[in-house]
């Protein structure tokens, strides 16, 4: 054999080889499996990303991008991201492998009032290639301690920063890399592999279909798990998270951003046999209108409003539908009727229920008269008033009759306020949702019958109605509406800043001071709204948050506290401010062009000024005080120049001026 044809030997054995590496490493699969599979079934909510670099990017542009950036603990986070190259030498070739990989985020309770998560990344044919798990002392520099230790035949590899001593848990599951900074997640991770929950659960699973690859990202919530989470930020029991708990299993979302001010998710609910039920019975029944903001004040901080066309049918076959999958609860509501029914001698059919229209309205206020556990009601719709105020008063002399409590209806300003002395009756009708609502005083207005713990409550609803000061004359609030359908099954509305200061007896220490502490981040997230849609054998969803960059809690505040003054009774000092000049603000030039946030002080050490800050330039809210503590002047910059509407203030505290930029 000569040389030459050696030669060629190697040469056809070389290409041969290559040829089958590549075949191997493109066309016989390795096992694999679904990055779900690896998520705990403690889970509280997942985020599903495709391509998180990407969707990042797309996101990191956006006026909401920059909002986040001004909370000192997404700021920090963010900083962490942008310093990967301090952690790994050679970062973009690394992070951009990492991250054009699907990417799933779980949270999970770690103790009675703190969650952590777990990272888990699809490496696909890269796991093969094992470039982090074999290399991963070559990737870090001096400044990380790498050790491994086996947990059931896997191997976990834990990189601790020598300077927080933070420990980051990494481990590779066939073609999934999982990780978090607190170890036992791993460990239940690995678990779970064995034994897959949420990964096999045939809801999740078709809710995730119906989602898949759509949105900037996903977000799962897991309902079971939505106590414990609740517990961390207050100390109270909350009626609507037990009714999503008990009732619900998964829900599911496609987030997206709209035009900057707008974060919309729409997606799918589904739930155990009570809410199957519920859910034939409302799809059956169809929708109902949201027309209770015609008489729910302009103070409401939360509503819920429920839809359907006719409240009997939608009873009758919910209950019926009850009976066949949940006979005992069937059973236990039937009895409790009765009970109620016999001992006052009424027909709930016929008394109650017969006069119920196509909505009921859950509703709480944030009176500045009421002390927090007032302004709650329930506003039904009436078919007819007279037909409802004629069953009503039935009942009303039934209970005359019963019990010796002696009452009587009072009026104000032309209504009627009567009252009810059934404890529980709206418990037994409607559901815990409704418990906190006892023996109530109730009026009319317009076509709704409104009822109320609170007699002041209702009278105060009274006022809003009568000075046109409902929700349906409120501006910012039709705006908001309009990305809803005018009909659905159910719906939620919260003003989130009402319903902050409405809520401070439910929470705990820690969360009003995080509260209190990030008041002015939080505030501009300033409107929630769910609509929710019977759809088969599940609920068709849809969530929307308002991010508005000209809400100012502070500037707020003063401008209520303005109202009805005229500005001759102001005390203006005008060397101190002026129409022409106020709002002339000196050229501002930080010396650390990579803080979120720039500050002077008087001398005293109270706050002169503070502007939120990119890349070194005034980008974000801006705020002066006086010497003494008031708030001066209010305002936003965006990239250097002046935007939206700015507001100055006297010195004791009322608004003088404001200008649109």
């Amino acid at each position: 054999m000569t040389l030459k044809k050696i030669i060629y030997i190697i040469i056809i054995a070389m290409i041969a080889f290559l040829g089958y590496q590549a075949i191997s490493f493109f066309a016989i699969e390795e096992d694999k499996i679904n990055s779900v599979y690896l998520i705990p079934s403690d889970a509280i909510f997942i985020m599903e990303f495709d391509e998180p670099l990407e969707n990042i990017e797309t996101l990191s542009t956006s006026a909401l991008w920059d909002h986040l950036q001004t909370n000192d603990q997404i700021h920090e986070m963010s900083a962490k991201v942008n310093a990967l190259d301090s952690l790994f030498q050679q970062k973009s070739d690394l992070f951009n492998m990492i991250g054009e990989r699907d990417v799933l985020l779980s949270a999970h309770m770690i103790k009675r009032d703190d969650y952590a998560f777990l990272y888990v990344v699809d490496m696909d044919k890269l796991s093969r290639l094992g470039v982090i798990k074999n290399n991963i002392n070559q990737l870090l520099n001096k400044d990380f301690k790498v050790t491994k230790r086996n947990f059931k035949e896997v191997e976990i590899t834990e990189i601790t920063d020598l300077e927080s001593f933070e420990t980051l848990s990494i481990a590779f599951v066939k073609n999934q890399m999982i990780a978090s900074y607190t170890h036992s997640l791993v460990e239940k991770s690995i678990d779970e592999y064995e034994n897959p929950q949420i990964g096999r659960d045939l809801q999740f699973l078709e809710i995730q279909k119906e989602l898949k690859k759509k949105g900037l990202f996903r977000l799962y919530l897991n309902h079971k798990q939505l106590t414990s989470y609740y517990k961390v930020f207050s100390n109270e029991p909350s009626a609507i998270v037990e009714t999503l708990e008990t009732n619900f299993n998964f829900s599911g979302f496609n987030i997206d951003e709209d035009d900057d001010r707008l974060l919309t998710a729409t997606g799918y609910s589904s739930g155990n046999e009570v809410m199957d039920a519920l859910v034939k019975a409302l799809d059956d029944s169809g929708t109902g209108s949201i027309d209770a903001i015609g008489v729910l004040p302009q103070e409401t901080a939360l509503y819920m409003s429920f839809g359907f066309e006719d409240f009997i049918t939608l009873h009758e076959s919910f209950y019926n539908l009850l009976g066949e999958k949940q006979p005992d609860m069937a059973k236990q509501y039937e009895d409790g009727k009765t009970r109620v029914e016999e001992f006052i001698d009424i027909d709930l059919e016929n008394d109650f229920y017969s006069w119920i229209d196509d909505e009921i309205a859950f509703a709480k206020a944030d009176f500045p008269q009421l002390n927090d556990k007032d302004g709650l009601a329930i506003a039904f719709k009436t078919k007819d008033v007279d037909d409802s105020n004629k069953h009503l008063q039935h009942i009303e002399n039934q209970i005359r009759k019963t019990t010796p409590v002696k009452f009587q209806t009072v009026e104000y300003k032309g209504y009627d306020i009567h009252y009810l002395n059934i404890k529980g009756f709206f418990k037994l009708i409607l559901g815990s949702l409704f418990e906190n609502i006892e023996k109530p005083y109730y009026t009319t207005i317009n076509e709704y019958v409104v009822f109320s713990n609170s007699p002041i409550t209702l009278k105060l609803y009274i006022d809003a109605y009568e000075s046109q000061k409902t929700l349906f004359t409120d501006e910012y609030y039709r705006d908001f509406i309009d990305e809803f359908s005018n009909s659905s099954n159910v719906f939620l509305y919260v003003d989130t800043n009402k319903l902050a200061h409405a809520s401070q007896s439910y929470l705990n220490a820690d969360s009003k001071k995080e509260l209190q502490d990030n008041e002015n981040f939080f505030s501009q997230f300033t409107q929630l709204g769910l609509e929710l849609k019977a759809d088969g054998n599940h609920f068709k969803t849809k969530a929307v948050i308002h991010f508005d960059t000209d809400y100012d809690v502070e500037a707020q505040r003063l401008e209520k506290k303005s109202e009805g003054i005229p500005f001759s009774v102001l005390e203006i000092e005008k060397e101190e401010i002026s129409k022409e000049t106020i709002f002339d603000i000196p050229e501002i030039f930080p010396n650390d062009f990579t803080a979120n946030s720039y500050v002077t002080k008087f001398n005293t050490g109270k706050t002169e000024m503070k502007v939120y800050l990119k890349d070194g330039i005034p980008h974000g809210r801006y705020k002066l005080y006086y010497f003494n503590g008031e708030l001066k002047i209010s305002g936003r910059f965006n990239k250097g120049e002046k935007t939206g509407t700015w507001r100055a203030y006297t010195r004791d505290g009322k608004l003088y001026h404001k200008k649109k930029f």
